[in-house]
């Protein structure tokens, strides 16, 4: 990680090309935990969205073809264990949703039991290239060519494994096989990561990425079972979990419980920060103007970054926002290191 001093000299195709690659990077590393056929090292202390992951996964993958067919070769051997449902409800207003219908779709066709539903957005009146930096390719995948992508066709590969419930990243995958793919997996996921002893209905079903119904729900299920511990402030119900109970059941080291990220907020702010420097015209801004539009990113982006625990600086005037603005990128990038 660069300091933010040097960080931020960054020049914007320095900065570009820094962002690229460590995402690119994180990517990888995540879903080589997770059982893609991708080489790493790394090994997170950390619980993992596998929803939240994919939809960055999918639009960071368009740097890299090799990964991407390997993502989809995923998907098609582990479909059953990923929520179509969270899919939708994180997908439904992102530009990437017709290449998420695409994946989920291309693997549908190849045995997964994965489904989307209907009443999506269509594609595009007219197709556009997938992969970023790359031709028209000769032939194009029928699928993804329906969802308005050209693509290159592509077979499974079939090196993909389920994901390895043992480790950290996966904890996710691990109450899934528990309670299924359900809104129970991931409210447990989340009051037992987070540590929070008096959530509201409203704040986990933000986490959940489902309806405060289908939560509220959930919720009362598992109270009336005693898994769930819920106590009042004035009229409002709040929840916590007994996490030496629940560490035991899942044979996990109570001092070592998987760690948590507001993944959601923080995958979607590094998508959007990725997509705005993929703009054909950002060379071509002058200074005072580019730093401009990104303040304007990063206003937009502010809400949420702060609910993920990353504070972002406002200092600066003119053109001098931009080094603010790397040490500010820096910082998220620093969430995920």
């Amino acid at each position: 990680m660069r300091s933010a001093t040097s960080g931020s000299r960054m020049s914007v195709s320095e900065t570009r090309a820094r962002v690229c690659s460590f995402l690119l990077d994180f990517a990888r590393d995540e879903w080589a935990q997770m059982g893609v056929f991708v080489a790493t090292g790394r090994r997170d202390t950390w619980a993992q969205d596998p929803e939240a992951l994919l939809l960055f996964s999918l639009e960071i993958g368009r740097d890299d073809a090799r990964f991407f067919d390997e993502l989809l070769d995923w998907l098609r051997a582990n479909g059953d264990i990923v929520s179509g449902r969270r899919l939708v409800a994180l997908a439904r207003h992102d530009p990437a949703l017709p290449i998420v219908g695409a994946a989920v779709e291309w693997a549908a066709r190849h045995g997964s039991p994965l489904r989307l539903g209907s009443g999506l957005a269509g594609p595009p009146s007219e197709p556009v290239s997938l992969f970023r930096n790359a031709g028209v390719p000769g032939r194009s995948d029928q699928i993804f060519l329906s969802h308005g992508l050209l693509k290159p066709p592509t077979s499974p590969s079939g090196k993909s494994e389920a994901p390895n419930l043992e480790l950290p990243i996966n904890l996710a995958f691990r109450l899934r096989r528990h309670f299924g793919v359900s809104a129970r997996a991931e409210i447990v996921r989340f009051l037992l990561t987070t540590g929070v002893p008096n959530a509201t209905a409203l704040a986990i079903s933000a986490a959940a990425a489902s309806t405060k119904r289908n939560v509220s729900e959930a919720l009362a299920s598992l109270s009336a079972a005693g898994d769930v511990e819920r106590s009042w402030v004035g009229n409002e119900a709040r929840y916590g979990i007994d996490h030496e109970r629940w560490a035991a059941f899942l044979g996990l080291d109570p001092d070592h419980i998987p760690g948590h990220r507001d993944w959601p907020q923080l995958l979607h702010a590094l998508t959007e920060i990725r997509r705005w420097f993929a703009r054909p015209d950002l060379d071509e801004l002058s200074d005072y103007q580019r730093a401009s539009e990104a303040r304007r990113l990063l206003e937009r982006l502010k809400p949420g970054l702060g609910h993920a625990g990353v504070p972002i600086s406002d200092a600066g005037v003119g053109a001098g926002y931009w080094s603010t603005f790397v040490a500010n990128v820096e910082a998220v990038l620093a969430r995920i290191e």
